[in-house]
């Protein structure tokens, strides 16, 4: 990347980190503050204001030592000095200041981010505030969103991210009293800030690494922080947020007017489109992860996690790309998840020219290792004018949606990819074990890859799913992973990929930090992989939350009497499906026994509405690219951050196995039982997280042995999920044993579930009652689906019979240890709720019925 280039964008980038190291933080003396006011900051009736801003150029003079060196000098790049742009942007005095002061101003999206009916902050109150949550105010109706700030009940407490502290809470409960008290809480995650900026990694080494890490570690940070916290504001999107976004819109400014003329007069034009939209997605994931062939049976864990991280790599890599292309920073990426991204680029013959090669060699690459059934969709027709973005950016977010949609239907250039793939047959070579590769049974098997060691028992494969399964042994060994361009190592290493992705990026899980390929630029990234396992983050470079819970054997596993180990398996070693099946089973009386179905349940969610709760959740006029990327960020960490660190705190949870949980969704295997549980606990958990009851999540189970092939169960499960989601227009369902229910259906079958239990352990019921209870369901649920009809068959009329059945039945079965009195009670009782429940819930009744039943088995 150009050095001035990277220069805009990291002086963008923190230009109001000065609302962070403030004064007090800094202990900035007042004779700096005398000799810089009058160069940075802008007067009004002799008072200058924005004073933050004099302590964004203390950060710089001040941490100097902690900095990379180019910060302090003033020949670095072209135009002003590094200082001077991130602290003039509010009294800009040359276009390159006006570049950073612009970009600060639309992202902030002028003063529209004020309440009507809001109560001022007084500015001696600003520690004080704290960040208000997004999701509490979206709303399912025309009109969502807050009019004031004393509509809120929560918001987040003033820490960095962590599995806990990305919870909002009430905000009585957080928000301090005292300015001593908020003084405090912003000092001591400053001290921390500084504490961790020691260590981060290539410093002296690679200015543009460094920056990667430094704004990994400033959304640790600031993710909290309000970006506005006096006046009438609306103090709902945060430093980082505001922070990124500024970058990415210098970035554009700067690289557009490069070309078509770099005057402050033009840079304060806002008619003019100076940016350009890149919108992808990642079409066949559910193709690529789950696709399995033969032998792939033994390496399917692996697999899975090897395939679910190549996704989240390319998607990464795939922007990294167009970036580096067009020549820009990391942080014009603006919205990154789910395997979408979207990048803000400057509407300039280069980024067309960029985006049509990238673009070619990136499907050129996939159609080759896929054959159509995994691309990616590059959207690139909408521009934008500063005014778009500040005046009607919903209409704006509508034009890439449709263009999106529109880029769906062409997914395939069959120009260049149409008719029979080429020397295909031709590919093969029969002198191997397994010509077809046995684990994808789509590619040929490698030669160089026969034999190898990560594919001992199949013998043969194909360079790919050998790659997958490299991948998915060491992810559950390492925290930090490397990516390198290719021509960097220049023998094949069992450390590496055989076929680098897109064939150009290789990836290593690193022995040591690499600083001569840092220095080299030759490492491209350099990322710690999520939340450790004892839930702390790694904060020495960048980190990335795509690394899910994978459960490991622990030394009481061994002693498990459910547990049969016919291999060779270790104490954190990853857990087999068929073990983490047997989990499921429950203890008997007779400590050497368990009862219970032996199998695995497979869940997938995803959040209810979410495209219509983030294009109209909110007014039109406060829907803004910062609060939508905010809202994206933020939902992303409940699944990535939050998910996998509470499976690893919570006992009944550890042996739940991540496939994929990030963006909006999640898919999981585990223990059939632990499964169903653990909707109802993530149900509260998520409402507990989004403080709306308005935003929640619909989910499909399905229930397997754990033999059964990986793609049936996605299959199976993803038809689960969309039941769910058809079944309402509100959703917030959940589908499991072929019945779906609302939510609050769910709560209230749990009690019957409860119920019933406490009378089976009471000997009122037998397992003969709850067989035959099956047959009445089936009855009732006849006679519900006949109701209503003009006529009723005469045959049909039997399912009308169950109360008489049902009780006849209770006379027979229950309690029969009791007597007189006493068991007619029982009889009495047994049969009303019965009866009850029958007619409430009908076939739904089948969940904790069946429940109990594959329990006690």
């Amino acid at each position: 990347m150009d050095q001035t280039t990277l220069k805009i964008a990291i002086a963008a980038f923190i230009h109001d980190i000065g609302k962070f190291a403030d004064k007090k933080a800094l202990n900035v003396t007042e004779k700096y503050l005398n000799d810089n006011e009058g160069l940075y900051l802008p007067s009004f009736k002799g008072q200058y204001s924005h004073s933050h801003a004099v302590c964004t150029a203390a950060f710089i003079e001040y941490l100097k030592e902690l900095l990379p060196d180019q910060f302090k000098q003033s020949k670095w790049g072209e135009g002003d000095a590094l200082i001077n742009l991130a602290a003039g942007h509010h009294d800009p005095q040359t276009p390159m200041q006006w570049v950073i002061a612009k970009a600060d101003r639309v992202s902030s999206g002028f003063d529209r981010d004020t309440f009507d009916n809001a109560k001022k902050i007084p500015i001696k109150d600003y520690k004080k505030t704290r960040l208000l949550p997004l999701f509490e105010q979206l709303k399912m109706n025309e009109n969502g969103g807050f009019n004031s700030s004393d509509e809120f009940s929560y918001a987040y407490p003033l820490k960095s991210i962590s599995p806990e502290s990305i919870f909002p809470q009430l905000i009585k409960d957080i928000k301090p009293a005292q300015k001593e008290s908020a003084d405090g809480e912003y000092l001591a995650l400053y001290e921390d800030f500084v504490d961790k900026l020691r260590n981060l990694k290539h410093k002296n080494e690679n200015i543009e690494l460094w920056f990667e890490h430094f704004e990994s570690l400033f959304m640790l940070y600031t993710s909290a922080i309000p970006a506005a916290r006096v006046g009438d504001v609306v103090h709902d999107v945060s430093l980082y947020d505001h922070s990124r976004l500024t970058s990415a819109f210098a970035t554009a400014i700067y690289l557009y007017h490069k070309e078509h003329g770099l005057t402050a007069e033009a840079i304060q034009n806002d008619k003019d489109k100076k940016f350009l939209l890149i919108h992808s997605d990642f079409y066949g994931i559910q193709n690529f992860i789950f696709g399995g062939y033969g032998n792939s049976r033994k390496y399917r864990s692996k697999l899975l996690r090897g395939r679910s991280f190549t996704v989240s790599l390319l998607t990464e890599l795939a922007s990294d790309m167009l970036c580096r292309e067009i020549g820009l920073p990391f942080t014009s990426v603006i919205l990154n998840a789910a395997g979408k991204f979207t990048i803000l680029a400057p509407n300039i013959k280069r980024t067309l020219d960029a985006i049509d090669k990238v673009k070619r060699k990136i499907n050129d690459w996939l159609i080759k290792i896929s054959y159509g059934e995994t691309t990616i969709g590059i959207s690139h027709k909408v521009t934008a004018s500063c005014d778009d973005f500040i005046k009607n950016f919903p209409k704006l977010w509508r034009q890439i949606g449709q263009e999106a949609d529109e880029i769906k239907f062409n997914k395939i250039d069959l120009d260049r990819h149409g008719g029979a793939v080429k020397e295909y047959l031709n590919s093969f070579d029969n002198s191997l074990e397994h010509p077809l590769c046995p684990l994808c049974g789509k590619r040929p098997s490698d030669l160089k890859v026969e034999g190898n060691d990560y594919i001992t028992e199949a013998k043969s494969s194909c360079s790919l799913c050998r790659d997958h399964i490299f991948l998915g042994t060491k992810l559950v060994k390492e925290n930090k992973i490397a990516v390198i361009l290719k021509d960097t190592v220049n023998k094949q290493s069992e450390n590496q990929l055989y076929k680098p992705l897109f064939g150009e990026y290789q990836v290593l899980f690193p022995e040591n930090d690499l600083d001569n390929l840092a220095a080299e630029g030759k490492l491209i990234k350099y990322w710690n992989l999520g939340v450790d396992r004892q839930g702390n983050i790694a904060s020495d470079a960048s980190v990335k939350f795509i690394n899910g819970y994978i459960p490991k054997y622990q030394e009481e596993d061994f002693q498990d009497k459910r547990l049969k180990f016919e291999e060779e398996e270790k104490i954190n070693e990853p857990m087999t499906f068929n073990h983490i099946a047997c989990k499921a089973q429950n203890p008997t009386q007779d400590k050497d026994k368990f009862c219970g179905l032996e199998a695995l349940g497979v869940l997938k969610a995803d959040v209810d509405n979410l495209g219509i709760l983030m294009a109209c959740g909110l007014k039109p006029e406060r829907l803004t690219l910062s609060r939508l990327s905010a809202l994206s960020r933020q939902l992303n960490y409940y699944f990535s951050v939050f998910l996998p660190d509470y499976l690893r705190k919570t006992p009944k949870y550890n042996d739940v196995y991540t496939v994929f949980a990030g963006g909006d969704d999640l898919f999981l295997i585990g223990p059939w039982n632990h499964i169903i549980d653990l909707v109802a606990d993530l149900r509260k958990s998520f409402a507990d997280y989004v403080c709306n009851p308005d935003i929640h999540f619909s989910a499909g189970i399905t229930i397997h042995k754990s033999h059964t092939p990986i793609n049936v169960m996605a299959e199976n499960a993803e038809e689960a999920l969309e039941i769910s989601k058809g079944a309402d227009e509100n959703k917030n369902r959940l589908t499991v044993f072929s019945q779906t229910v609302k939510r609050d259906e769910s709560k209230e079958l749990a009690i019957v579930e409860t119920t019933l239990n406490y009378w089976f352990e009471q000997k009122w019921i037998n397992n003969a009652m709850l067989y035959r209870l099956n047959e009445f369901i089936r009855m009732s649920e006849e006679e519900k689906r006949l109701t209503g009809k003009k006529t009723i068959p005469l045959d049909k009329m039997s399912c009308t019979k169950w109360r008489f059945m049902l009780a006849y039945s209770t006379e027979r079965n229950v309690a029969k240890n009791e007597k007189g009195e006493i068991r007619k009670e029982r009889i009495r009782l047994i049969y009303k709720e019965l009866a009850l429940w029958l007619e409430k819930y009908r076939g739904n009744l089948k969940i904790p019925v069946w429940r109990i039943l594959y329990d006690r088995r």
